[in-house]
């Protein structure tokens, strides 16, 4: 009984392939040159958005703010507010990317991969870390500068320094 059913369900599966080609199969020809007219459209659209993330990636390679000499609270705060702008405009192109590889899926296209957007993404983060480092040591030395020196207590300051040392 058990393999009678299994025989069965084969079959079963065979004849749904079979009813399916004869019904779908008209359709499937009529709509070839559709899918194939839309893929090369897609193409078309992948291949300009190939050539925009190049040329965002050339100018935030120029305008990203990392070749500064000098800090102060506003520049600071500028280079903050490039990073935060270049980190939306990122976002944007990693949006129309996943799009743009949605799109690929559904026409069975070989996913592309932006590695120009990987390594804006990258170098974002490590910009805001460098400035959150360059901002916590400006306002550290701004704080210190507010400090009198004779209010500086150095008999504690030798001890901090003696206990790090045997650290």
């Amino acid at each position: 009984m058990q393999e009678d059913y299994l025989v069965d369900l084969e079959n079963s599966r065979i004849a749904l392939v079979d009813v399916s080609e004869k019904a779908l199969g008209p359709v499937k020809e009529s709509i070839l040159n559709l899918q194939k007219r839309e893929a090369a459209n897609i193409k078309d659209r992948l291949r300009k958005f190939t050539t925009r993330v190049l040329e965002f990636r050339s100018e935030f390679i120029s305008a990203s703010p990392n070749m500064i000499t000098e800090s102060s609270p506003e520049i600071i705060q500028q280079s903050y507010e490039k990073v935060i702008e270049y980190y939306n405009k990122t976002q944007t192109f990693e949006t129309e990317a996943r799009e743009l590889n949605n799109l690929e899926t559904l026409f069975d296209m070989q996913k592309s991969s932006y590695k120009a957007l990987k390594d804006c993404r990258n170098e974002l983060c490590n910009l805001k870390m460098m400035w959150d480092l360059i901002s916590l040591i400006d306002y550290q030395f701004e704080s210190w500068k507010t400090t009198l020196w004779d209010k500086i207590d150095t008999d504690e300051l030798m001890k901090l320094i003696k206990e790090m040392q045997t650290k």
